[in-house]
């Protein structure tokens, strides 16, 4: 029942109209050579460096569908994001999808009594957009069957994800280990709709494989650092 109620609005309305930030984590998969990393970590809420980065102007000031270089397009809008702030959701998520992976013993969101190191970052970029689908529109206007029959269309896009200053440390504040910056930018057709929601459940998707990557860089990072 939880798949079918999920699926609903992606298939009728274009995609979820709830903007949060959220994945499926059930599918996550752990080699069984996977080594967990002893700790018990908090992942602190990110420094939110977007608003100084200029290509993330555009996120602040307009709604979710623009003229973009000529081209109608659909935006990652902030306002959307509204309920909770974008870093507090970001690392809500990272947390999950951490205890998913058995990256650690256990990550906390924010501080914990019951940890003993911590992981802070700086965001610096969650920034999606995609060319607004005109064949998605004119479906819509033909309500349920024309939904339907465009669900599929999808229209070229990027998504940019950067992450700098991922550190660990030592409850103390002794630092662990220095993760460094973490870039990536996905080109590709992504899913669309005639609302221009679409475009924020595909930066999650991309979320979820950049998680996916920190999670392995973390891993491999941390090999033969000592943690007594």
């Amino acid at each position: 029942m939880r798949k079918l109620l999920f699926l609903t609005p992606l298939f009728l309305i274009g995609c979820t109209i709830s903007q949060t930030i959220v994945y499926e984590t059930d599918d996550l998969q752990v080699s069984k050579t996977a080594t967990l990393i002893p700790a018990r970590v908090e992942v602190r809420i990110f420094e939110d460096n977007r608003a100084n980065i200029e290509e993330n102007a555009i996120l602040f000031d307009n709604p979710r569908q623009i003229r973009l270089n000529g081209k109608e397009t659909c935006i990652n809008s902030e306002k959307h994001y509204r309920k909770d702030t974008l870093v507090n959701q970001l690392s809500k998520m990272m947390v999950e999808h951490f205890n998913k992976a058995r990256l650690f013993s256990v990550s906390f969101y924010g501080e914990n009594p019951y940890s003993d190191h911590y992981l802070t970052g700086t965001l610096n970029s969650f920034y999606a957009q995609q060319e607004f689908s005109t064949g998605a529109a004119i479906g819509a206007s033909f309500g349920l069957i024309g939904a339907l029959a465009t669900a599929g269309i999808k229209t070229p896009g990027k998504v940019i994800i950067d992450i700098s200053d991922l550190r660990l440390y030592k409850k103390d504040g002794t630092l662990v280990k220095d993760f460094g910056n973490i870039y990536k930018e996905y080109h590709q057709e992504f899913q669309a709709d005639a609302s221009c929601w679409c475009v924020y459940w595909n930066a999650n998707l991309m979320l979820k494989d950049f998680n996916t990557y920190l999670v392995e860089k973390i891993r491999a990072d941390m090999a033969g650092v000592e943690l007594e």
